[in-house]
């Protein structure tokens, strides 16, 4: 089970930093707290930005962010790993009906044996059955100098159960399982893996500027021209963030939450932050 989830949480991650940078850049102030306020809300809510997955020693939920949850209602996360439903949903989608043999031509599973044998110990064809995109997820676990991972989203999850929030969902598994495969085809999904070495070096960066709450760096470290294309951009960032804000309003009118979702998903002018904003909505970084 917590392989699965953190399976899950690489696998949004790998598309939580795709996004275009023909858009305009939004310069946030250093925080990766902000609270949410309205006329129409009693209490206000809050949005925790992420990196879904990190070494065990370089992860901590900053006491802001245990204050937040504690004063909300509830938990608000992309998908509720908590429920066993979404789970079995999750593992259902997670089937892939072409192999990576099939996928690619001969010469790029060779080259891609090649790079998958160095990074870990074993040859591309223990990995066929798993699809290029379940591949992509491995891979990325091996980008971290450690072998114990956390997830922030299950760390909050936890802690959610220990203050006795419910937790709710802004998207179903399935939903970002069919977003990924849709935004990450054949040749897109090739060539993210074959920049491994590259990817590495700016994630590694980006946990620093993130550990920093410079969020606008990190996100900028790991959305480089050479990781993104105009469908990734579309389907995994624009789409779901305008979804998302509006799903968001309806939600904190209820009930004041704490929204938990990757950092990319914040800035820029299609960021949640920004759409928020526009619409009206006060939102400010949680600085202490």
């Amino acid at each position: 089970m917590k392989h699965l989830k953190l399976v899950t949480a690489v696998l949004v991650f790998t598309f939580a930093f795709n996004f275009s940078k023909a858009q305009e850049t939004v310069k946030l102030e250093n925080s990766i707290l902000w609270k949410v306020e309205h006329r129409d809300f009693e209490k206000p809510s809050y949005i925790v930005g992420t990196l879904h997955f990190m070494c065990e020693d370089d992860f901590k939920i900053p006491e802001k962010v245990t204050k937040a949850l504690n004063d909300v209602d509830a938990l608000v996360l992309e998908v509720n790993l908590s429920d066993p439903k979404e789970i079995q949903s999750m593992q259902e989608s997670m089937k892939n009906p072409i192999k990576i043999s099939e996928e690619l031509s001969k010469e790029q599973f060779n080259d891609l044996d090649i790079l998958v044998t160095e990074i870990t110990g074993v040859p591309l064809s223990t990995f066929d059955s798993y699809g290029l995109s379940m591949l992509n997820t491995i891979l990325i676990t091996k980008m971290l100098p450690c072998s114990k991972f956390k997830s922030p989203e299950n760390e909050l999850t936890l802690l959610a159960t220990k203050f006795q929030k419910p937790i709710f969902s802004l998207e179903k598994a399935a939903q970002q399982l069919e977003i990924i495969r849709n935004a990450y085809p054949t040749e897109f999904a090739y060539k993210q893996i074959m920049l491994f070495e590259s990817y590495k070096k700016d994630f590694n960066k980006a946990i620093t500027a993130y550990n920093n709450e410079d969020i606008t760096s990190a996100v900028a470290l790991v959305t480089k021209e050479d990781y993104m294309d105009k469908n990734a951009t579309e389907l995994l960032q624009i789409n779901r963030n305008k979804d998302w804000v509006e799903k968001m309003p309806v939600m904190m009118k209820e009930r004041s939450n704490l929204f938990a979702v990757g950092a990319a998903h914040l800035t820029n002018d299609y960021g949640i932050i920004h759409l928020l904003r526009e619409k009206g909505y006060t939102v400010t970084a949680v600085t202490n």
